[in-house]
């Protein structure tokens, strides 16, 4: 089985759930933005988590993934998403 380190839109049964409230239009947008999006924001993520490793050290981000960084980034990038 694969885990959400191969596919920013995965998500564990209620992950998210006190993340954020979109809205379901938003909601799709967004997971139509990752999936366009996927190959950029595995990139970004892999430069965020190797730069972060070298200041912080290896417990930089443990508990996040790749769909929350995903998640952060659309949110906070998008108009309207907040």
């Amino acid at each position: 089985m694969s885990d959400d380190s191969d596919d920013p839109d995965y998500r564990e049964s209620s992950a998210d759930e006190d993340e954020d409230e979109l809205p379901p239009s938003m909601a799709r947008d967004r997971a139509q933005w990752t999936v366009e999006n996927q190959d950029v924001i595995g990139e970004l993520y892999r430069m965020f988590k190797d730069s972060g490793s070298i200041v912080f050290g290896g417990a930089f981000f443990q508990t996040g993934s790749i769909t929350a960084f995903a998640h952060f980034i659309y949110r906070y990038t998008s108009p309207g998403a907040d």
